[in-house]
């Protein structure tokens, strides 16, 4: 770690800060330094995996300011623009906010009410079914990560949005080339790969249309329509958007599946209250949100205007890095915060943002996280780790953490 030259005003140089401590590095836990920094009275500056610095904001009070004050936002390319004095123009982009934003979260808002979720509710009990029949019949040791934590979120995702199944793998690799972070990422071959992809199937989508999309219409389906009636988005804006509906599916929904059993593993005392209730599986899910790491970089934000969070002044113009993961273990609002307990409520916890950009996909997720945990402790009641769980690897250098692979044994 390298530390910054001071100037005469007391702030760090952009060429020597500590770098933005990632959970990779700590085995999938919460790394250390963030709970050191949130407990400092000043918010410190760090610098974010593409070299740019940032004030890091750790508490959970700050944290849910950033997310709903207007005075931020994730629109950091729209306000750079500006700034210099130039039209940002272009595609609107779920990053903005205000009616831009609200518009296109309206064109994708009814896949994913709840009504139309727990509608789903049997066929994502049929799909972990079948999972967990072919990793029985593979038999022990057996992958978790591969067997259920992938397929199963690339399953419901693909549905939603009207993508044959059969192209998930391609499509998990394109999101994981995507979702980099650091010099040189998000790869740019990849988005046009994808959205090339995507565009293929638009046609396919129109022809299927008649006179209109039919109320369970997939999302892809009702954003051709919205394209072509009433021309509610561009291509280039309905492209984007199935990308990050896509993106959003996959990645943090299948390492919540299997981080989160690597959790329970690790407290047996809290594995063994669940398997004697699987009532509290619901409040389980959301422990497991809060507590266990998923998200390692959120989106950076820009200040808007001049904003005092605690006692540190935060520029017009300054990027600011919010860490949701940190912000969980805030003893100002979990109590007993570092304890993890399936049985914690209640539980105010930022795994889904806060705010106007809070997550979509929230219903789908928790839904899937149900149905994973409390099938697997059903079928296999003596399900277990088969490996110490510090030979586990974790991927870095990307959105979101990921367990590469989780052996178990029943």
């Amino acid at each position: 770690m390298t530390y910054a030259r001071t100037t005469q005003i007391g702030i760090p140089t952009m060429d020597c800060v500590p770098d933005f401590p990632s959970s990779a590095d700590t085995a999938g836990e919460l790394h250390t330094r963030l709970g050191e920094l949130r407990r400092q009275e000043s918010l410190p500056r760090v610098r974010l995996p593409d070299g740019r610095q940032a004030w890091l904001v750790t508490r959970h009070e700050d944290v849910r300011t950033v997310l709903n004050d207007r005075r931020f936002t994730r629109d950091v390319m729209g306000v750079r623009a500006r700034q210099s004095g130039a039209d940002p123009g272009g595609a609107r982009s779920v990053n903005m906010d205000g009616r831009p934003h609200s518009e296109l979260r309206s064109l994708v808002a009814k896949a994913f009410t709840v009504r139309r979720i727990e509608a789903m509710t049997p066929r994502v009990q049929a799909w972990t079914d079948d999972l967990i029949d072919a990793m029985e019949r593979e038999g022990p040791p057996a992958d978790l990560v591969a067997h259920l934590a992938v397929p199963l979120p690339a399953i419901a995702i693909c549905e939603l949005l009207g993508f044959p199944v059969e192209d998930r793998d391609a499509l998990s690799g394109w999101c994981e080339r995507i979702t980099a972070v650091g010099d040189g990422a998000p790869d740019p071959t990849a988005w046009l790969e994808l959205t090339k992809y995507i565009e293929h199937l638009v046609p396919v989508k129109r022809a299927a249309l008649g006179d209109g999309p039919a109320p369970d219409a997939d999302i892809l389906t009702s954003l051709v329509h919205a394209h072509d009636s009433a021309n509610a988005l561009t291509m280039e804006e309905l492209l984007s958007l199935a990308v990050v509906v896509l993106a959003g599916g996959l990645e943090t929904t299948q390492t919540a599946i299997s981080a989160g059993m690597l959790r329970l593993f690790r407290n047996p005392d809290q594995l063994d209250k669940l398997r004697a209730d699987p009532d509290l599986v619901t409040g389980a899910v959301e422990e497991l949100l809060r507590y266990q790491p998923v998200i390692d970089v959120n989106r950076p934000q820009i200040a808007t205007e001049a904003v005092r969070l605690g006692d540190q002044q935060i520029g017009e113009g300054d990027l600011v890095q919010i860490s949701i993961n940190a912000a969980n273990r805030d003893a100002a609002a979990f109590p007993d915060s570092e304890r993890f307990d399936v049985a914690r409520g209640p539980n105010p916890h930022l795994a889904f943002g806060y705010g106007a950009h809070h997550c979509l996909g929230a219903a789908l997720a928790r839904l899937e996280l149900r149905t994973a945990f409390s099938t697997l402790l059903r079928r296999l009641p003596n399900l277990r780790i088969a490996a110490p769980p510090e030979s586990l690897s974790w991927r870095g250098g990307h959105v979101t953490l990921r367990l590469e692979e989780l052996p178990v044994a029943w």
